[in-house]
């Protein structure tokens, strides 16, 4: 038995790109891209897109995902963290009999994601279950000589560090508002849905990782869409 799920939240009231989770992208609403790819991977007992709202319910439906229950509207706000909605979603399958192992997040905008990439990251999941995986990509600059503002002024995280060989540094890497896999049972046994987690990396290439949250990231997605087309 697989034991697994994946929750695409998405819900209604996005702010800075409103509707943004089915807004149509290269031709779909939004989130039936991840919903194709989660799909084509075959390892999901079920795959529930998280939502308060009925229009998006009804494109889940139709793309074949209807959604067994809505999201509460007291945690379908800007302010409940995501692993909260997921530890809520799992119970509400408690109560419909429904126990998991495995629970896949994934974003309702990550359009460049492959069924291979939530495949691998599932199998290095399930085969350590230490930490959760978090779908991340470099940074181009090491942490050292990340700029932060202070004061209207622009220094390096290390200014002792500044004049070193890149190579010499750390790596960074960003959230790439992809996906995570965490283990369903340490979900529900969460106090604090809000608190730091570590994580084990999975390293996306860049050009999948692009997190919509601004008009600015939309447009580029399309123009990256539109160039691999024609490439």
């Amino acid at each position: 038995m697989m034991q697994r799920i994946a929750i695409i939240p998405a819900r209604g009231g996005s702010k800075r790109i409103p509707r943004k989770n089915i807004r149509p992208f290269a031709g779909k609403p939004a989130l039936t891209h991840i919903l194709k790819a989660a799909e084509a991977t075959g390892l999901f007992d079920i795959i529930h897109v998280s939502t308060d709202d009925p229009q998006i319910a009804e494109v889940a439906a139709t793309a074949g995902h209807r959604p067994d229950f809505r999201r509460e509207a007291a945690i379908a706000d800007d302010h409940t963290p995501i692993r909260s909605v997921m530890s809520w979603t799992l119970r509400e399958y408690e109560k419909r009999g429904r126990d998991f192992k495995t629970a896949a997040l994934l974003y309702a905008t990550a359009f460049f994601v492959e069924p291979d990439d939530i495949a691998r990251a599932v199998a290095d999941f399930e085969a350590h279950r230490i930490h959760p995986v978090l779908a991340v990509s470099h940074v181009g600059t090491p942490v050292e000589k990340l700029f932060v503002e202070r004061e209207g002024v622009l220094r390096t995280v290390d200014e002792n560090r500044f004049g070193s060989r890149t190579q010499d540094l750390s790596p960074a890497y960003q959230d790439a508002g992809a996906f995570g896999i965490f283990s369903a049972p340490g979900l529900l046994a969460e106090d604090n849905g809000g608190a730091p987690l570590r994580f084990r990396p999975f390293l996306l290439d860049r050009w999948k990782a692009i997190d919509i949250d601004t008009e600015e990231d939309w447009a580029f997605a399309e123009r990256l869409h539109a160039a691999r087309i024609q490439s």
